[in-house]
Parts: C-alpha cells; sequence; structure tokens
C-alpha cells in the first residue's frame, strides 16, 4: 500500500518540550482568521478508544511493556483515529492539525525501540490506511536540552519520558533521518529558536505551500 499525502493534513513532530502544544495553539488561530475550519487531535488519543489506550501507554506502572507490545498499542490507537476522525474531516473539507503521527512511531519505536523498520513501516502503513499528512513541521530539539526543560517545568515523567538519555539520543537521530529522507514533506524547524520566530516560519510554509 503507497501513503497518500493530504495537504490540509499538518503534523507536528518533535520530543516532548520542544514546544509543539504552542505552535499548534498559534497556526490553528492563524488558520482560523484566514476563515479555514480547524480539528486538533492528538496522538496517541482523539477518540474514545484511542484516549483508552493512551493510559496504558503512558502509565508509568506499565514500565514491563514490551516493544511490539508499544507499537501495536500506538498504531491500534492511530488506526481508530485515522477512520473515525482524520478521515472524515478530511472529506469535509477541513484542516487537520495533528500533534505526532506516523513519524512519531518510526522515531520512538524504529529507532529508539531499534525495532526492524521494515516491520514498523508495514505497521505503519496499515494503521493509516494510506494518509500521510500533506506537511510536516518538525520541531527540533536536542534531548539534553528537552530534559532541562522537563526537569524546569516540574513536570513529573511519563512511561516513555524515563526511557533515558540514550533512548532519547537515538530517536533525535531518528527524526533527523526521517525529516532529511522526506524532504517535500518536512519544515525542519530549530526549536531553541523564539516563539515568535518558529510562528513566523510556519506561516511562511503553510502560506507557500497552501496559498494561505
Amino acid at each position: 500500500m503507497q501513503l497518500v499525502e493530504n495537504k490540509r493534513f499538518i503534523s507536528f513532530e518533535g520530543i516532548d518540550f520542544s514546544g509543539k502544544s504552542t505552535q499548534i495553539d498559534l497556526l490553528k488561530k492563524y488558520l482560523e482568521s484566514r476563515h479555514q475550519q480547524v480539528y486538533f487531535i492528538r496522538e496517541p488519543g482523539g477518540t474514545r478508544i484511542s484516549e483508552k489506550i493512551r493510559e496504558i501507554l503512558l502509565d508509568h506502572r506499565n514500565e514491563t511493556m514490551e516493544a511490539r507490545t508499544e507499537i501495536l498499542l500506538y498504531s491500534a490507537a492511530r488506526a481508530q483515529l485515522v477512520s473515525e476522525t482524520i478521515i472524515p474531516l478530511l472529506q469535509q473539507g477541513h484542516f487537520v492539525i495533528a500533534d505526532r503521527f506516523v513519524d512519531s512511531t518510526t522515531a520512538y519505536q524504529g529507532y529508539g525501540r531499534e525495532m526492524d523498520l521494515a516491520i514498523v513501516d508495514n505497521i505503519n502503513q496499515a494503521a493509516t490506511l494510506g494518509l500521510l499528512p500533506g506537511i510536516t513541521f518538525y520541531l527540533e530539539l536536542p534531548p539534553e536540552l528537552a530534559l532541562q526543560r522537563m526537569q524546569e517545568s516540574g513536570r513529573s515523567a511519563d512511561r516513555l519520558e524515563k526511557a533515558g538519555i540514550d533512548f532519547f539520543v537515538r530517536v533525535f537521530n531518528g527524526y533527523k533521518i526521517i525529516a532529511e529522507t522526506n524532504p517535500q514533506r518536512f519544515c525542519i524547524i530549530k526549536a531553541e529558536q523564539s516563539v515568535e520566530v518558529i510562528h513566523h516560519i510556519i506561516k511562511q510554509e503553510v502560506s507557500k505551500r497552501l496559498g494561505l
């Protein structure tokens, strides 16, 4: 199955504390100011079933979870979200902004958990029904800085965030490979820049690609 891109489907990628939530909110407001109807989804989650799966995945008590279990749960949540929410919204001509999508699975489970990338790709394609974002904004933040931001926030780490610095270095390097091998879809943005500078870059890219 060949994955198909949709220009009105926009995803944000990056390790936690890279500033995705802030930029998603700003982009949503920008698109709405251009009289577009915009829907936000998060992964894993976005449907009743997917949110239940999210609880299992992020629960710190599930530290013994196998990598195969993890990728299948993430993909099960995505399959439900794609069928129940994303595709219907796109068919109605709306914008969908996703906080993570299929690239997260490749980065975290493929590179981070060091799973066979061919198997990861097959699972990804099955879960997405051939759907890919038209634009993916990757907020690139070194894992050491992400850890510093997490500590400064005072927020307790979830199960995945407790995986250790070596894991996140592999995820970081994986994202770099994914982004560089998909230049037409990816827009790489250094996440150390100010909120305003990053938002300006995103607006420029959306305007260039979508004429908004």
